[in-house]
């Protein structure tokens, strides 16, 4: 028997599912089954809201639209989603979301499944024209020319390509006004708005990531600095940057995958809100340090922050004057015609306000030991850091060395440690404990007297400069009970303990 398909029974099954699919599409739910989320159709039947529903909002949706009865007229109370996903004129399973550009309202997998596609075209027609504000926007955002011209690469290829993500993500720093909120929606026109997300630190704490990890472009806003979130977030946004397939979360149900188109966006007011560590091949980091307030454009006769207001319509916080919107347009078409750098793209923006948050990003004391490492007198250093802080007269009173050694005390080194990170803009400075330990972990070594305690930088250790410690001064290399060795003769051996014998059948040792 022949197992061939004939070419008029493979375009009969393929009508079959063209069939299916349309069918399908009609209907004004679909259930996201791994999530256990519906999405609703438009009213005007084009897409779907981009809203999660639990069932009971989703039953309150088909209550509204008067597809089915209100709850108290359901036979024996039992919803008629009871038997999803799939219900005959009402609502239909997929077993995948994604934000496809340019395809139907459900794609067919490799599975024979469906996939619901949230994609929805943009409504902004790209028109030739000038775009003088909006290159004034972005170009106070990228601090110079050639971070504007990053910057115009970056999102010439997302407009082009706006299912394929960058590889690359920006961070926006800078006072509040800045304009970070406008580059985000002059973007989300571009792309589409229901393409798009907004989300905040709330979002990024939680594991539940299906409400935006499929979006063509996520705008994670108002981040907060490291020490306030409690840990590193650059780590926990590398697969959003440069995987393939991301991890969609929902609570209590398991995670499924889907495809990952998104270019991310960050912005903040806050100093260090991410690391990044040397060798980074993800983040740009774009800082103008210029309050918006205090700067008046020449040309203009207006603060930068007057200007940015001026772009909005009255009374109106999110919506752009018609004229704004007309540059817009004119930067849309700008965009879809800009010739792309690939290899612009793939790498991020060097400039010193990346750098300078490398930096940032090393742990408060290696940034302590690298400064007094590249000093050309760091004992002369620390004694100034320790003296002129915050913390100045601990050590005036308690002296910063120990004894006649060249070991500092751990008060004039903790207050040394913390006039640095008041010079480097570091907010909080390390716990006293952590920082005398990393201290150890260094090649410093802990000394004592009789009255104080520090620590003997690595500089002055014996091989380094040859110095030797005093001869009331004792390193601490064991335990304080443990028996320190001399060094002037051999040591006679240690009188041997005699031992008990063993208890007696009433528990008494023998005598």
């Amino acid at each position: 028997m022949s197992t061939s398909i004939h070419p008029e029974d493979a375009l009969a099954h393929a009508a079959d599912i063209e069939a299916a699919r349309a069918e399908v599409a009609k209907l004004p739910l679909v259930k996201v089954v791994p999530l256990e989320r519906y999405l609703a159709r438009r009213h005007d039947g084009h897409g779907f809201a981009p809203e999660f529903l639990t069932q009971k909002a989703a039953e309150d949706y088909l209550i509204l639209r008067g597809l089915v009865p209100p709850r108290d007229m359901w036979p024996r109370g039992v919803s008629p989603l009871a038997s999803a996903p799939d219900v005959l004129n009402l609502c239909a399973g997929v077993m995948a979301i994604e934000c496809r550009p340019n395809a139907p309202d459900l794609i067919r997998r490799k599975d024979g499944t469906f996939a619901v596609n949230t994609w929805e075209a943009p409504t902004l027609a790209p028109i030739q024209g000038e775009w003088t504000d909006v290159r004034r926007v972005l170009l106070w955002l990228a601090e110079d020319e050639a971070g504007l011209e990053w910057l115009l690469n970056w999102i010439a290829f997302k407009v082009q390509h706006p299912g394929s993500r960058p590889g690359t993500a920006i961070l926006l720093q800078g006072p509040p006004g800045s304009g970070k909120n406008v580059l985000y929606r002059v973007l989300s026109h571009l792309l589409g708005p229901s393409n798009c997300v907004q989300i905040g630190e709330a979002d990024l704490a939680k594991p539940y990531n299906f409400h935006f990890a499929t979006k063509l472009l996520i705008f994670a806003n108002e981040l907060l600095d490291n020490h306030k979130r409690g840990g590193s977030l650059g780590d926990g946004l590398k697969a959003t940057i440069t995987d393939g397939e991301v991890f969609l979360e929902s609570k209590g149900v398991a995670r499924t995958s889907a495809t990952n188109r998104a270019g991310l966006l960050a912005a903040t007011n806050r100093t260090k809100p991410i690391e990044i560590e040397e060798g980074d091949r993800r983040w740009t980091v774009l800082h103008n340090r210029t309050k918006p307030a205090e700067y008046t454009h020449p040309d203009l006769g207006m603060t930068h922050r007057e200007f940015l207001e001026s772009l909005h319509a009255p009374g109106e916080d999110d919506a752009f004057t018609p004229e704004f919107m007309r540059q817009v347009a004119a930067f849309a078409h700008a965009m879809v015609n800009r010739a792309v750098d690939m290899r612009q793209v793939r790498r991020p923006h060097v400039n010193a306000s990346r750098e300078e948050l490398q930096q940032l990003s090393e742990p408060v004391t290696e940034q302590f030991l690298r400064e007094l490492s590249e000093s050309l007198d760091p004992d002369a250093q620390l004694r100034d850091w320790a003296t002129t802080g915050p913390m100045a007269q601990v050590v005036h009173r308690g002296g910063a060395q120990v004894g006649k050694t060249k070991a500092f005390t751990n008060d004039a080194l903790y207050a040394a440690v913390c006039c640095f990170c008041i010079a480097v803009g570091q907010k909080h400075p390390p716990q006293k404990r952590t920082f005398l330990a990393a201290l150890k972990t260094a090649g410093w070594t802990e000394q004592r007297d009789s009255k104080t305690r520090g620590w003997l930088p690595s500089w002055h250790q014996p091989g380094q400069d040859g110095s030797q410690q005093a001869a009331k001064v004792v390193p601490l290399t064991g335990s304080r009970g443990a028996h320190v060795a001399s060094t002037n003769g051999p040591q006679p051996p240690p009188t041997p303990v005699p031992s008990r014998a063993p208890p007696t059948n009433g528990g008494e040792p023998t005598r």
